[in-house]
């Protein structure tokens, strides 16, 4: 048998018709931290949300061209393409590991 233990809480049944009887365990239902998920209307809107890339603190989107997305330093003011299929943010975290008015 495994000894490690449930971290679910057991409580006895008091409900015992024998008097020498040992009490029975009862699991108990507990509540989640994270029960606010159910009222969003999506329960898995929380998990298939898409992580944001930390170059984003060093990059600004520049407005233009929708189609063709762009994005300049904020240390250097060079422009890069950024679009999220076509390019992705490789080429901005390039320019970052040589960039001369980046501090690292």
């Amino acid at each position: 048998m495994d000894n490690h233990e449930d971290p679910t809480p057991i409580e006895s049944n008091p409900s015992s018709s024998e008097p020498n009887s040992l009490p029975i365990p009862v699991l108990v239902a507990t509540s989640s931290t994270n029960s606010n998920t159910e009222s969003e209307g999506n329960p898995a809107s929380r998990s298939n949300k898409r992580k944001t890339s930390q170059i984003w603190d060093h990059f600004k989107k520049l407005d233009g061209n929708v189609k063709a997305p762009r994005a300049a330093c904020m240390y250097y003011g060079k422009d890069y393409a950024c679009h999220t299929t076509l390019n992705g943010t490789s080429n901005m975290w390039s320019h970052l590991g040589v960039c001369k008015n980046f501090l690292l």
